[in-house]
């Protein structure tokens, strides 16, 4: 029983080698490219969250600039008054 089983083993092996073959080879690349898939999605989380970290940054700089050039606005024209009320 265990020869014949083995024997039918080894038939289907080699007349169907290309086939298991090819299915092999072709689980051997669906799963590289799910690895392959996973790093590309880690590496596009990263990214992702270094764009928010320097987009963030960016705004609070941007809002302090225009603090600032409001508060140097507000002194200029408090100078130009002091200027024409002495004249």
């Amino acid at each position: 029983m265990l020869s014949k089983t083995i024997e039918t083993l080894k038939y289907s092996l080699l007349e169907y080698r290309f086939y298991f073959f090819s299915i092999v080879l072709l689980l051997v690349l669906l799963i590289y490219n799910h690895n392959k898939t996973l790093t590309l999605e880690k590496e596009l989380v990263r990214v992702n969250n270094e764009l928010h970290v320097k987009q963030v940054i960016f705004e609070r700089r941007q809002k302090e600039y225009y603090q600032k050039v409001e508060q140097q606005q507000a002194k200029l024209e408090r100078m130009i008054k002091e200027i024409k009320s002495q004249k």
